[in-house]
């Protein structure tokens, strides 16, 4: 009897442990080696797989972007002409890598630059001649009657916050029509102060891609000073009440503007921004004559705009 129970209970047993390593043999969780990433663009969460890392260029395999250096990322991008200044570890470049190989991103290619390089380089052999015309065309652009007609139909306050909105003195203005000869002689001297006609003497202009062509297509009499910057950038972010004191203090011997990287990325590559903030000077014929990058001080930032002005 005892025999029999001994060989239930060790039966009992065996069972019981099949059972046991059933269950912890089913339990285990998949294995993904591949990492899981969220792409930023898309907002949508993908994992990373040899078809994710592989690509043609010609027929020619590209390598795989996991196993590539951030050197050699930076580079293809580089080639792509891809901004990746908002970067700031290898999984961001993997990222933004990819989504450029699969078109979900794209730059100004490398040759495209290069030609850019090369018009930039031939506006600015332009003789002198040609840069008198131009600032004569911009001068005749400026329709002076038709600017003193706008003006006054505005009322006599509209025109005050005007002048005080340009820094122009009109507490000793009595008619009206005074208000509105300073402000349109401040608007002509504007229109030749600037080649877009969109910057504005003692102020930091926020402007576009269209206005920046402009600016830098040569014929100005006075440099340029870009802020190329970043919404979420904290030293950007810092700079700005410093670049609005450097250039009031400038005035018009300066043009003060700044461009959004993320808004115009075709820029940012064009310029090869590496970091933000980027601070550029461009003579009057749009030609780069130096830049700085990080934050700066509104006495270092006159010095450095005075410098070529």
């Amino acid at each position: 009897m005892r025999s029999g129970m001994y060989r239930l209970s060790i039966l009992t047993l065996a069972r019981s442990a099949l059972l046991v390593e059933s269950f912890s043999i089913r339990s285990q969780p998949c294995s993904i080696r591949s990492r899981s990433s969220h792409n930023r663009y898309s907002g949508i969460s993908t994992f990373s797989t040899a078809e994710d890392n592989a690509a043609t260029d010609g027929g020619v395999e590209l390598p795989e972007i996991s196993s590539m250096r951030i050197r050699a990322i930076k580079d293809e991008l580089n080639e792509m002409g891809i901004s990746f200044t908002d970067c700031f570890d290898k999984d961001s470049l993997v990222d933004r890598l990819k989504d450029g190989r699969s078109g979900a991103v794209t730059g100004t290619p490398k040759s495209v630059e290069d030609d850019a390089s090369k018009s930039a380089a031939a506006a600015s052999t332009s003789t002198s001649e040609s840069t008198s015309k131009h600032s004569q065309s911009s001068k005749s652009t400026f329709d002076r009657e038709a600017v003193i007609s706008e003006l006054r139909q505005k009322k006599v306050r509209e025109l005050r916050t005007m002048c005080a909105q340009n820094n122009i003195k009109w507490a000793t203005f009595i008619e009206k029509e005074e208000l509105v000869r300073a402000l349109v002689d401040y608007k002509e001297k504007a229109s030749e102060f600037s080649s877009s006609g969109a910057l504005t003497p003692g102020k930091v202009t926020m402007i576009n891609d269209d206005i920046l062509g402009k600016e830098v297509s040569g014929g100005a009499a006075t440099p340029l000073l870009l802020d190329v910057y970043a919404t979420w950038c904290g030293p950007c972010k810092m700079m700005v009440p410093q670049l609005d004191e450097a250039a009031a203090e400038l005035g018009d011997k300066v043009r003060v503007a700044k461009i959004d990287s993320d808004e115009y990325p075709e820029w940012a590559g064009r310029l090869q921004v590496k970091g933000l903030p980027t601070l550029i000077v461009f003579d009057g014929n749009g030609k780069e004559v130096e830049r700085v990058e990080g934050a700066l001080m509104k006495d270092q930032l006159v010095q450095l705009a005075q410098k070529h002005a």
